[in-house]
């Protein structure tokens, strides 16, 4: 298969391979009913029922097997396979004389033994569990047409079927000149791929992280009478300059205890109250320990941001904070009463809301609703979920590929 690496790529198409076996087998068997009934319809003193009884524990084990995949699934198939192949192979030699008819329904019962034996995905075992499978099934129709007094029947079809699963699985394994030669190319492109997410995505969180802190800080700084710079702004300067320095913005540190993360959100509250900001939390904070580092880190700067954006925009010095965990996801939502706005009519420029949360939450595979209008105050909804994809984590920010 193409975009796989070389040495991983018989082993996918052999398991690929597998898979469509174990569709050809349940069409195999779905055959052999279809054709009982046929001939139940066409002559009614046929029984065939007990037949079609037979039929059942084989698909039933075959969808055991194909859950499970496993060497004793394997075993556990073919034994009550080859046992429903004997009990069907009595019913149709004794119902349906007639030897082609009887060859090809036999056969049908014992090609999914030859397709759905196999476990693993490793080419050879899949050509052995196939011709264990044949064995078995040749075994139960031989004893079965010795019981019943009638001559043997070469199966056909069952050869046949196990012939070409050897020519495909060996054809499947091996792999081409083509492919040796472009397989490199398309897993070289597939990495460059990967490095261009990521490198995008920690070029957006620094972009975040630097409207975050450098552009609000001159934004107070602007804002600060004349005379020596206010202390607690100076800390938080230091501090921001101290972290935009160093890597852990890059790969935050997980926290040791979920009460590690709560003391991350609520520093976060602490630094927005001491700019002057009255926060009211409600709900359930402890829920953020379930959260990844990352994702953590991701929704304690959106909501720091919500709450700047509160602070410098909403003509208000209050604000309401609610943590809510539904088993599922982690909901957050930053709520104030003051002016407003209409998100259509902000400027490119303002990239607070766009930058630091909208995209900073979906870096992480969350989701962000805003309620607002001028006047009324404005409600910001942040979910993410307890469980990401890795590819979704290693692009949001800057964790390890």
């Amino acid at each position: 298969m193409l975009g796989i690496p070389t040495h991983l790529a018989p082993r996918v198409n052999a398991w690929s391979t597998v898979r469509a076996f174990h569709a050809a087998a349940i069409g195999s068997l779905v055959a052999a009913v279809i054709t009982l009934v046929l001939f139940r319809i066409d002559d009614p003193r046929v029984a065939v029922v007990p037949a079609v009884v037979a039929v059942l524990p084989m698909l039933a084990m075959i969808g055991v097997h194909v859950q499970f995949s496993t060497w004793r699934s394997a075993v556990a198939f073919l034994a009550v396979g080859g046992a429903c192949a004997w009990w069907f192979s009595v019913i149709v030699l004794r119902e349906l004389p007639v030897p082609w008819v009887s060859s090809y329904l036999l056969s049908l019962v014992v090609v999914p033994l030859v397709l759905v034996g196999g476990a693993g995905a490793v080419p050879g075992r899949v050509v052995l569990w196939s011709i264990a499978g044949l064995v078995v099934g040749r075994l139960a129709t031989a004893i079965a047409t010795f019981q019943s007094g009638g001559v043997g029947h070469p199966l056909v079809l069952a050869w046949v079927t196990l012939a070409s699963v050897i020519a495909i699985v060996l054809v499947a394994s091996r792999p081409t000149a083509q492919s040796q030669r472009v397989q490199p190319e398309l897993l070289r492109s597939a990495r460059e791929e990967h490095v261009s997410a990521y490198r995008a995505g920690v070029e957006l969180e620094a972009s975040a992280i630097l409207h975050d802190t450098v552009l609000n800080h001159l934004g107070a700084i602007s804002l600060a009478p004349d005379g020596p710079m206010d202390a607690q702004l100076a800390r938080t300067v230091e501090a921001d300059v101290a972290m935009l320095t160093g890597s852990e913005w890059l790969a935050p540190t997980p926290p040791t205890d979920p009460g590690a993360a709560v003391d991350a959100f609520e520093h976060m509250l602490a630094e927005e109250r001491a700019e002057g900001l009255d926060v009211t939390v409600t709900g359930d904070p402890a829920a953020m320990g379930r959260l990844d580092s990352t994702v953590l880190n991701a929704l304690v700067r959106a909501v720091g941001q919500c709450l700047a954006n509160v602070r410098k925009h909403a003509d208000t010095d209050t604000a309401e904070v609610s943590v809510f965990d539904n088993g599922v996801a982690c909901t957050v939502m930053v709520v104030d009463d003051g002016r407003g706005f209409d998100e259509q009519q902000t400027g490119a420029d303002r990239m607070g809301l766009r930058n630091s949360v909208r995209e900073r939450i979906g870096r992480v595979g969350g989701d962000v609703q805003v309620w607002s209008s001028p006047g009324t105050g404005t409600s910001v909804m942040m979910t993410v979920p307890f469980e990401v994809r890795t590819g979704v984590v290693a692009a949001a920010d800057g964790a390890t590929p």
